[in-house]
């Protein structure tokens, strides 16, 4: 069988080849470097029958490739007007590429990232149980770092037909109301002692990346004293001197020495991980039944029920 190959023209800010992360490493300081946007990621990989299979996280658009033999290709996340050979295609939905096709995506109408599914998947070494891509530590992925125009990438061999065909974005179906609000709003598992953080509106700041979200507003610098390391995964919400908080994503560090403000709850990470520089911000508190619900809800989404 010929070996089926995607051709890179064109990478955007920055492309990676994700899958849902790096487990069982923590204590010996290897971080996750899973996916941004795990639900995008999770939905397309579902829209072509993978499991789990590595996929390409592209960062405001700007992406282009030529796909060397037939495959099935779906993107999830931000929707960057994608066209296969000039006809534009939805997100959401399954596709079909024919050998020379070509997908270009211009820029995200809404939202930062964009997940490329391929059926089969993306087949690079797995390293450490994961392929995906860790730039700080030059390992997996796709040469360990970030792709670049003329890279070609082979592709797993083809799988089972999805068992569906395309869904609603969650921007329009359980995530509607928080996407129609001016401010985004983020829960939060809280710790006491920290309510100068909560309630109140926060910018993402350009310093934001993989590894976590500056967030910059109307903040209060603060003495933290000397504090000692700590765990820390994504989702943890740190409180450097300046008092303008920092959420950690994929790329965390497995330890930091900044007090911790609280937790982003797993089912809103996602959406923290498609806000643009400047989008405003702010962290609602909840408690441990309502961010259960939130992830139970998410996981109906999934499923389709």
């Amino acid at each position: 069988m010929t070996q089926r190959v995607l051709r890179i023209e064109r990478a955007g800010i920055q492309s990676l080849v994700v899958d849902r992360g790096r487990e069982g490493y923590r204590d010996q300081g290897v971080g996750w470097c899973g996916a941004s946007d795990l639900l995008a990621y999770t939905i397309a990989n579902l829209l072509v029958g993978n499991a789990g299979s590595a996929a390409i996280e592209i960062v405001m658009g700007g992406f282009n490739a030529v796909f060397e033999a037939t495959a099935r290709f779906a993107l999830a996340g931000a929707d960057c007007d994608p066209q296969i050979d000039d006809a534009a295609v939805s997100p959401w939905t399954t596709h079909t590429a024919g050998a020379g096709s070509r997908l270009v995506l211009g820029s995200p109408r809404c939202g930062l990232r964009t997940i490329l599914a391929i059926d089969g998947g993306i087949d690079v070494p797995a390293v450490l149980g994961s392929r995906t891509t860790d730039c700080a530590a030059g390992m997996g992925g796709y040469q360990g770092r970030a792709l670049r125009p003329g890279d070609r990438l082979m592709l797993g061999d083809t799988t089972a037909a999805p068992k569906r065909g395309s869904f609603n974005a969650p921007q329009a179906d359980f995530a509607a109301d928080a996407f129609a609000s001016d401010v985004l709003p983020m829960r939060v598992l809280p710790e006491p002692g920290y309510e100068q953080v909560w309630n109140k509106s926060w910018f993402v700041g350009h310093e934001s990346n993989r590894m976590g979200v500056r967030l910059k507003g109307d903040a209060m610098p603060h003495e933290s004293g000397s504090i000692r390391s700590q765990a820390v995964f994504p989702g943890v919400v740190q409180l450097p001197p300046s008092g303008e908080p920092i959420v950690l994503m994929s790329d965390a560090p497995t330890t930091g020495g900044y007090p911790i403000a609280g937790v982003l709850i797993e089912a809103d990470v996602w959406m923290l991980a498609q806000a643009r520089i400047g989008a405003p911000v702010r962290f609602v508190p909840c408690t441990l039944d309502e961010a259960e619900r939130a992830t139970d809800r998410i996981r109906k989404y999934v499923r389709g029920s």
